[in-house]
């Protein structure tokens, strides 16, 4: 029987594919749970999950610190792994793989993804078992053996990715780069002042439905202004900007409104906002082809709906096995 801090552990490593792949319609239910791409899945989301999270205890770095490993780890995925970030006919990039395309990279897909990875892979992830179990928050999910195979098993589905997944060879000196960014930013995040642009206020200034906008505002524009520039004669500098100046505002309306202290409310409506994004996202994949994704979009909308309730101290009404979930 698994311990609360096993529960944590499989929960965390399998909300990251969950969110990212699954409930975006990238890897739809019928392609997610294929049990080879699952295992990639689960060894490439979930191992980069566990592994930023335990730096981040390990470091004290604080939610900037996550943010920035989240960063490494995009760019880790995308840019390392899968290749996307210089591959012209990437499946997903459409008219991204000419727009912005410089020194063969396709720059406004590199922003946008490193953005998303960050926020919705890693972070959003971390955010919701921080909530479930905070207990543990400041504690270890994994003993140092037990993170030393995590690592291997992260090494090994990049290395997986970039030789089995996709044979495109990337121009080499942005490739390299790639790798030194991911390094870069993993030794900055170990340095990062303590308190770092962290909530100045002992209490929240916004009810929680403020924030449950902010989260579904965050991940809406983004989108929008991920693509929306593509088939205009605007620099790609315009999307770009744009994509880096609504991610630091978001940050800065978190720091300013979320309080130090007696945010869990906040916090929740905060992960909600993002996550209902994918609800009708998911119904309208259902309509672009994607079997199942309504099913995935309304199972969201249900953990929205307990998860807020669970956050005020409500009974949650859906997910009966609370205890296992919830982690109560």
């Amino acid at each position: 029987m698994l311990t609360r801090k096993g529960r944590a552990l499989w929960v965390l490593a399998l909300l990251s594919p969950i969110i990212a792949e699954l409930c975006s319609g990238s890897s739809p239910p019928f392609e997610f749970f294929i049990p080879t791409s699952f295992a990639l899945l689960l060894g490439l989301y979930g191992a980069g999950v566990l592994v930023v999270r335990e730096l981040s205890v390990m470091w004290r770095t604080g939610w900037i610190g996550v943010i920035v490993l989240g960063a490494a780890y995009g760019i880790l995925e995308e840019g390392v792994a899968i290749k996307s970030f210089f591959d012209p006919g990437w499946m997903d990039l459409g008219n991204l793989g000419v727009y912005g395309r410089e020194l063969g990279t396709n720059w406004v897909w590199a922003v946008w993804l490193t953005i998303y990875h960050s926020a919705i892979s890693i972070s959003l992830p971390i955010l919701i078992i921080s909530l479930l179990y905070p207990d543990l928050r400041s504690e270890r999910l994994l003993t140092d053996k037990a993170f030393k195979t995590v690592l291997v098993i992260l090494f090994i589905d990049v290395l997986v990715c970039t030789t089995l997944l996709n044979s495109y060879v990337p121009y080499a000196p942005m490739y390299l780069l790639s790798i030194v960014a991911v390094i870069g930013l993993t030794l900055y995040a170990k340095h990062i002042p303590r308190g770092f642009l962290m909530p100045t206020r002992a209490n929240p200034s916004w009810k929680p439905s403020t924030f449950f906008m902010i989260g579904f505002f965050f991940i809406l524009f983004s989108f929008v202004v991920s693509g929306a520039f593509s088939e205009t004669a605007l620099p790609p500098l315009v999307p770009i900007a744009l994509l880096l100046l609504i991610a630091f505002y978001v940050l800065i309306l978190v720091r300013y409104g979320m309080g130090q202290t007696g945010n869990t409310a906040q916090k929740a409506y905060f992960a909600s906002g993002i996550l209902f994004f994918f609800v009708p996202f998911g119904i309208m994949n259902e309509f672009n082809g994607y079997p199942g994704m309504s099913v995935v979009g309304v199972v969201t909308a249900l953990f929205i709906v307990d998860f807020m309730r669970w956050s005020e101290g409500k009974r949650v009404r859906i997910f009966r096995v609370g205890s296992w979930l919830y982690g109560r």
